[in-house]
């Protein structure tokens, strides 16, 4: 790709990417900034620290001893979180139950020496108790203790949700139905839209004393929200296994097999060291994100070996990724110079550096061109739809190892899904159909269907406004070539996953924000320098 005509796009798109840009500052960034523009100050969250502290203060005063261990991870009730932005009500729940009773948690899973395992549910933002549960019991049982039945275990639970603020209880469910002879109760005097209270629970007596082994308060959204969810999961979960992850299994077959059919106008020395960039990056956040899914395992006896079993099929997973990108980025390069048309330039062709330094200018001004488009699409579809979403506590900010390590993902995205789906795809279809449009589409609904299942409601959303951002992706490969693509694609995913990192408080975040906003240019000045460096030889092909 000629650089001078890289540079005349970036003039000609210049002024398109202020307007992106302003767009996407005023419309998702203000509105989302606390304390901005008359935003109203929301509670900070407590610390994971001061969250341990807290369950440690009740274990001490439960058990009159401390855990062994102790893990706090961020826990969410995704279907009220879902139903409450739904409806428009989580303004008034944050101000009324969700002092009480918060939709977000500290969960703290806590160990002891004699076996038993206690989980604490923490208020994210006030730091009360406000739940428990014995997941395990003691090595030695209970059995010093009998349950807690009938109007003792009423009066008891009754006592503890005074206590919280909650008001009367109404028994909709007797002791004894279960095995754990718990009972169940509805907070009569919480209601929020036509979701409702419920408080279960449990407990154990002896001369002595009462002791409640579990409280459990937890909202339910209405009858017909869940339906509704759990037909749109079921949607998504089929679009995503045969709109996605079946047909990029047959691209990864199609890839090897046109990688050596191909040969001989490409090399397999290509594509391996990025590859191994997102092999490492994409790793790096699998590790990250590990209390993700202790978040999601939390309630299980064996929710430990159940994150392990689940990180080494994410990690195998990745593998075949990794193997997926490669064998992508050498098939699709044969395929385009097969065509006459070398999109992908390399090291020792002429114009390498200079056409990684243009396409890196061009593509901070197109990327600010898309964020401004997909600012519009979004809001367009929420009037249209009514679209909403909701909580993934297995992608929450706050069960991550590092916070800052999170935009690492940018670069996976762009490396991955360019060389799969652009390079790769509009490459092999170019091919077999000789039709831009069409070899643009099929693969952009591929790549837009992995995406149904975020917890965005209805689950077309984002199959739509990804189909449309896709098909602008193949146009700026088709025209501006494959660097452009990846450069576009890697600062449009850095800008959205920095700007937590640039609302928060912490130095080492904010840097680590302005460090990966503007790592894009200092990999294409390396870029440059690494092809004024090499001898200016015409490609030879392998």
């Amino acid at each position: 790709m000629n650089s001078s005509r890289l540079n005349q796009a970036t003039r000609r798109y210049f002024w398109y990417g202020i307007i992106g840009a302003a767009l996407f500052f005023f419309l998702q960034i203000i509105p989302s900034a606390p304390g901005i523009a008359g935003q109203t100050e929301t509670p900070q969250p407590i610390s994971r620290e001061q969250a341990l502290e807290a369950a440690s203060s009740f274990s001490q005063q439960q058990f009159q001893t401390l855990p062994q261990t102790s893990r706090a991870v961020h826990q969410a009730d995704r279907q009220m979180i879902g139903y409450l932005a739904k409806e428009k009500l989580t303004k008034t729940f944050d101000e009324g139950a969700g002092r009480k009773i918060p939709v977000d948690l500290w969960q703290v899973t806590q160990n002891f020496e004699d076996g038993r395992r206690l989980i604490v549910d923490i208020g994210m933002t006030s730091g009360d108790v406000v739940g428990w549960r014995h997941l395990l019991k003691p090595a030695g049982g209970l059995e010093k203790k009998e349950a807690l039945l009938g109007t003792e275990l009423d009066e008891a639970i009754q006592l503890k949700a005074d206590q919280l603020g909650l008001g009367p209880l109404k028994r909709v469910q007797s002791d004894g139905d279960d095995e754990a002879n718990s009972a169940r109760y509805e907070v009569t005097g919480i209601t929020i839209g036509e979701a409702r209270l419920f408080v279960t629970a449990t407990g154990v007596k002896s001369e002595s004393d009462v002791l409640l082994t579990r409280f459990q308060a937890q909202y339910e959204a209405p009858a017909a929200y869940n339906a509704y969810t759990e037909k749109q999961d079921q949607l998504a979960s089929t679009l995503s296994l045969l709109g996605n992850l079946l047909p990029s299994g047959i691209m990864l077959i199609l890839a090897v097999i046109y990688a050596i059919a191909m040969r001989r106008f490409t090399s397999f020395r290509r594509g391996w060291t990025i590859s191994l960039i997102f092999l490492i990056f994409y790793a790096i956040n699998n590790f990250n994100m590990l209390d993700g899914l202790r978040a999601m395992y939390g309630d299980l006896a064996n929710a430990e070996a159940a994150v392990m079993v689940q990180l080494v099929i994410m990690l195998f997973l990745t593998l075949i990724m990794a193997l997926s990108a490669y064998f992508s980025l050498v098939a699709g390069d044969g395929l385009w110079r097969a065509q006459g048309r070398p999109l992908w330039t390399t090291g020792s062709e002429p114009g390498f550096g200079s056409e990684a330094w243009s396409s890196m200018k061009l593509a901070y001004v197109l990327a600010f061109v898309l964020l401004g488009l997909q600012t519009l699409i979004l809001g367009g579809l929420s009037a249209a739809t009514g679209a909403w979403s909701t909580t993934d506590v297995s992608q929450s900010p706050y069960n991550t190892g590092a916070l800052w390590l999170m935009p690492l993902l940018a670069w996976c995205a762009a490396i991955q899904e360019e060389a799969v789906f652009r390079l790769f795809g509009v490459g092999l279809l170019m091919k077999w159909l000789k039709n831009p449009f069409i070899a643009s589409l099929i693969p952009t609904v591929i790549w837009a269907l992995g995406h149904v299942s975020y917890p965005i409601y209805p689950s077309t959303t984002r199959l739509i406004e990804l189909t449309i951002l896709g098909l602008l992706f193949c146009y700026i490969f088709l025209k501006f070539g494959f660097f452009t693509a990846v450069f576009t694609h890697a600062i449009m995913n850095s800008l959205l996953m920095s700007v937590p990192l640039f609302l928060s408080d912490q130095p080492l975040e904010v840097t680590a924000a302005i460090v990966y906003v503007a790592a894009p240019a200092l990999v294409a000045w390396l870029m440059r320098r690494y092809g004024a460096s090499r001898m200016r030889q015409p490609f030879a092909p392998m």
